[in-house]
Order: structure tokens, then sequence, then C-alpha cells
């Protein structure tokens, strides 16, 4: 049952602005109506019924079907990003920046397992999974929807790795001449590996094959990159 019968105004007749709590509520619904229904079949008046707003208040927020899909698959990443750095032991700061330090402890070998162990966990969640397997579905018949594609590396990940290997190297530990293309490089055969031995999500991984991909991720990184 929707509670709300459209935009709200101003005292002055005016459009309200942005509403963060419906904006929320209605990505939420709009990942579970997708996954639930596909994206030909899920329709607006659906998700709009499952956040509990208005049909109006859906496309106030988004605009169309079409990008409300893309707004939903970036915040899922998002989601997914923000579960990386709660079960690690990262701390973000006020303004959002990891404190990579936290991996600094122990060898470069150590580290980098324990980062791609938590790399692989994350991304293997049941639900970007299966979001991630439904975009790749669609595009061949939405070319439209192209940029909920262009994920690429989890990009915050990368730039924890980076710092990490950055302070690594200048401690003699490593010799990483350029630490943002070596975190892409790992994140990536850690990501791709993952995608490929789980078939997008849809097997899970005994706990030696995890293994098995980040602790040859670090052994790759370390011997290409040890002084």
């Amino acid at each position: 049952m929707r509670t709300d019968s459209g935009p709200r105004r101003s005292a002055a007749g005016r459009p309200a602005g942005p509403q963060p709590a419906k904006r929320q509520a209605i990505l939420e619904a709009a990942v579970a109506v997708f996954l639930r229904e596909g994206y030909n079949r899920a329709s607006v008046d659906v998700i709009a019924d499952e956040a509990r707003v208005s049909k109006q208040t859906v496309y106030n927020h988004f605009g169309d079907k079409e990008r409300l899909f893309i707004a939903a698959v970036e915040e899922e990443r998002e989601r997914v990003a923000a579960g990386f750095a709660a079960g690690s032991p990262y701390v973000l700061g006020p303004d959002g920046a990891a404190n990579a330090e936290a991996y600094d402890g122990g060898d470069a070998r150590a580290a980098l397992i324990a980062f791609g162990h938590r790399v692989l966990a994350v991304l293997l969640d049941e639900r970007a999974s299966a979001l991630r397997r439904l975009v790749i579905a669609e595009v061949a018949r939405h070319p439209s929807l192209r940029p909920a594609c262009a994920e690429g590396e989890p990009q915050q990940l990368v730039k924890y790795l980076a710092e990490m290997l950055g302070r690594r190297s200048s401690r003699g530990e490593l010799s990483v001449p350029d630490p943002a293309a070596a975190a892409h490089q790992f994140v990536a055969l850690v990501v791709q590996q993952g995608l490929y031995q789980s078939m997008y999500g849809t097997r899970p991984l005994a706990d030696d094959e995890a293994a098995a991909i980040y602790e040859s991720a670090a052994d790759l990184l370390v011997r290409a990159y040890r002084p």
C-alpha cells in the first residue's frame, strides 16, 4: 500500500527537494523486484508499491525504469563496498577515507592473503552475484543498460590496496613502481578467478578453492615486486 500521493510541496507550492529516505526505499525495492521479476517483467508500479510510495515519486527521483535499474545496480555496488570496509581491519575516517595502515602488520604475503580473502567473500555475496548475472543477461537485449556493466575492479578496494603497497615499498619490503597499477592487477586477478570458478556466483566455492585463488594472487604479486 502506498503511503504518499506524489511529490511533497513547500509552503510556497514548489516541489520539495530530494527525500533521501524515500530514495533509499525505492532503490531497495527496485533491487528486490528486478531480481524477482527480471528487467522486462519488473514494473514501476510494483516497485512503488513495495517501496510504499507513489508511482510519480519514483519517476520524480529516477525519471524512468532504465535509469532506476542503473541506479539500483550502483547502489548495490556501494553496499558491497561498505560490506568490505565493515568486515575488514580498515577503519573509515569521517571523510570516508580508509586507514589502509590496518594491513601494515605482518609480511606482505600475509597482508595480501587477508585482503584477497575479504575481497572474494564480498564479491560472492549472494544478492550482488544475482544482480550481476541479471545485468549480463539484460544488456544484450537492452544496450542502453551498458552503463550498469561499467564496473571494472571495485575502485575503493584498489585504492586501499595501492596505499598499503606504497607504504611497503617506501619501507623497502617491496619494490612497486606503480602501486595503483599493481593493486588493479591483484584485485582483477582475484575478482576474475572468483567469478569464473564460482560460475558467476551460482556455485559456492569450497574453502580450499577460495584460498587457492587469493594465495596464488598474493604469491604472484610478491614474486613480481620483491626487491
